[in-house]
């Protein structure tokens, strides 16, 4: 029989075994396993613009887009329902889009773009709604003939699958 280490090569053998063991176990994860995400920015509509009397937007909004924020505000009732998203506001909204569209709308409301997995028109859900998704800021076209400023991806709900 080989005569056993002496402790103290033991204990070395012991602790690079333990860190290749960690430095493993970051990478493996089950197949099909997300990557873990990082907690959502919590953003306000108060962080939107700039103070002042033009509209722009604020460096902390501008900071955040591209990032998976959280957002809580209130869905605005339109007319009729859009296709896979609705508008975020501030505060409880009405639109009357006979004849003047969306601009009645806060200029801090947020194009909420719902993932495939739900429904394809999304119904009106009045009181506060809290959003978390990926935050994209500037100029766009949408589909549907309106143009967005602000819009947030919706996370998916749990357990959802695309369609």
């Amino acid at each position: 029989m080989p005569p056993c280490p002496q402790p103290a090569v033991r204990r070395l053998q012991q602790a690079a075994l333990a860190t290749v063991v960690f430095c493993l176990v970051p990478v493996c994860r089950p197949a099909g396993a997300e990557e873990p995400q990082a907690p959502p920015l919590a953003l306000s509509f108060a962080d939107f613009l700039e103070p002042g009397p033009r509209l722009a937007p604020s460096a902390r909004l501008l900071q955040a887009s591209g990032r998976r924020v959280r957002l809580t505000g209130f869905m605005a009732a339109v007319e009729a329902p859009l296709a896979g998203a609705f508008y975020l506001c501030p505060r409880p909204t009405v639109l009357d889009e006979e004849g003047a569209g969306t601009a009645d709308l806060p200029p801090e409301t947020v194009r909420v773009i719902v993932p495939r997995s739900v429904s394809p028109l999304v119904s009106f859900r009045p009181g506060r709604l809290e959003v978390t998704g990926v935050l994209e800021v500037g100029y766009r076209e949408e589909e549907d003939g309106g143009v967005s400023w602000i819009r947030l991806t919706a996370d998916a709900p749990l357990g959802a699958k695309e369609k």
